[in-house]
């Protein structure tokens, strides 16, 4: 209701105002009009004084005041210097201004002299002129303004009959436009209430008009599409984490129920003890992990940059799982340069190295390569970890970095799907990106790129 008397007033005071802008140009219009046709009988009454003299200006005075004409239009003529020459029939327009100032005036002009005669004997007002016709003459013409004054008389009671329109439509008009410009709110209003009650896949209907209400639904489903995708991730999130501790507490549990079962040797004491301290450590790693990648993922992490070599990193994370790649009898290399100075947190990027090469040693069979590579390009430092293991499918790759996700062929290897994911999340906060590309039985590769904060120097080998 607010809105609809909001577009009416406005509707009714822009029309009075559009009246009124209109009324006083019609008004200026007619009064110039007006002047301009005195102007111009002036000049035919001189070149009538001109071509035939005083007797020709008195009979065009008379043929111009004859039969109705008198009661529109009057003439008097004078003397410079007052005395009255000549006037037409003046019974209509009686009581006339004394013209002594506006004869005057004409004297010291010499130009034309307009103003508007108000007589109380007549209904109308007038027009009048006074201007020089001859070297001693002056010719006043009075004309009625009374076809002007009913013109404006009309558009005055038209105005008010529209006026009387517009209040009437007014309302209904008010009351579509209102209705049409909060029918996207009501659908937002609408949407949202359902949402609340639980309906997550309720979205806002677009129209294709494309106006801003509809950039606002826009918005409103995208931040529905993210909200929704958030919520189905923490609850991905909620399951794979309560499958990942559902294992290691119920082998607790079942130590200690054995322990409580029986009356083991001090043997069978240490080694339930030993058993129960693995799990913890499992259960605390797998926590600790995931607060590591939130604190990351939301921005919470301070780094602690510092001037680092990610050769001699990256050639102590290699040294570090020989033994494991020897174990599994894989060949683990390294092309690295002799150097590259880097300026980031070498705990955080030494986790990163760690999880990418466990990660390939783990999915690499016997006899198989697992390589390490670094280049700068273009001011950024790319880092390749290529292997020759099972490799994945196309939507496992798309998933991999995913929390808890852990592929089919993967799910027979230790682990709890945080590693690759950690990886990202570390990767982002340096400002960097990851990537895999695999294919079943042909190995994958992984490829970290960061952007070097500072001048590095890399020296390639010959």
């Amino acid at each position: 209701m607010r809105l609809t008397a909001w577009y009416a007033g406005i509707f009714v005071l822009f029309s009075t105002i559009a009246f009124i802008l209109a009324y006083f140009s019609v008004v200026s219009i007619l009064q110039t009009q007006m002047d301009e046709d005195l102007e111009d009988d002036i000049e035919e009454f001189v070149a009538l004084m001109h071509l035939g003299g005083i007797e020709r200006v008195k009979k065009e005075i008379f043929l111009e005041t004859h039969g109705k004409e008198a009661q529109q239009v009057f003439f008097r003529l004078w003397s410079s210097e007052g005395a009255l020459l000549l006037t037409s029939d003046l019974s209509a327009w009686p009581g006339l201004d004394d013209p002594a100032v506006y004869l005057a005036q004409v004297r010291d002009t010499l130009q034309p002299v307009l103003m508007t005669i108000q007589s109380a004997h007549h209904a109308h007002t007038a027009r009048s002129i006074y201007a020089f016709i001859g070297t001693d003459t002056v010719l006043q013409i009075g004309e009625s303004l009374e076809a002007h004054e009913e013109l404006k008389e009309a558009l005055l009671y038209g105005f008010l009959v529209m006026l009387v329109v517009v209040v009437v439509l007014g309302g209904p008009i008010g009351w579509f436009m209102a209705n049409r410009a909060l029918n996207g709110i009501h659908e937002i209003t609408r949407a949202a209430s359902e949402i609340k009650e639980g309906a997550l896949d309720q979205r806002v209907k677009i129209s294709p008009q494309g106006d801003e209400l509809d950039k606002l639904a826009y918005a409103f489903n995208s931040m529905l599409d993210r909200i929704q995708t958030l919520i189905v991730g923490m609850r991905e999130m909620t399951d794979n984490l309560a499958h990942d501790l559902r294992s290691p507490l119920g082998r607790m549990r079942a130590t200690a129920e054995m322990a409580l079962m029986q009356s083991g040797s001090k043997t069978d004491v240490e080694t339930i003890a030993a058993a129960t301290t693995e799990e913890c450590d499992r259960l605390l790693e797998m926590i600790n992990t995931t607060l590591d990648i939130a604190e990351a993922e939301s921005g919470a992490a301070k780094l602690e940059y510092a001037d680092i070599d990610l050769v001699k990193l990256l050639n102590d994370a290699v040294e570090l799982f020989q033994s494991i790649a020897e174990d599994k009898s894989i060949t683990l290399t390294a092309d690295l340069p002799e150097y590259c100075h880097f300026q980031g947190d070498r705990q955080r990027l030494q986790r990163v190295v760690a999880s990418l090469l466990d990660n390939a040693l783990k999915y690499t069979n016997e006899g198989g390569t697992v390589s390490l590579e670094l280049l700068n390009v273009a001011g950024r430092v790319e880092i390749f970890i290529k292997d020759t293991g099972i490799g994945m499918t196309p939507g496992e790759s798309v998933r991999i970095f995913e929390r808890f996700y852990r592929c089919d062929k993967s799910r027979s290897q230790p682990g709890n799907g945080l590693g690759l994911n950690l990886a990202r999340a570390f990767v982002h906060a340096h400002g960097g990106g990851i990537s895999v590309k695999s294919n079943p039985g042909q190995g994958s590769i992984f490829a970290v790129t960061l952007p070097l904060y500072m001048n590095s120097v890399l020296a390639a080998n010959d």
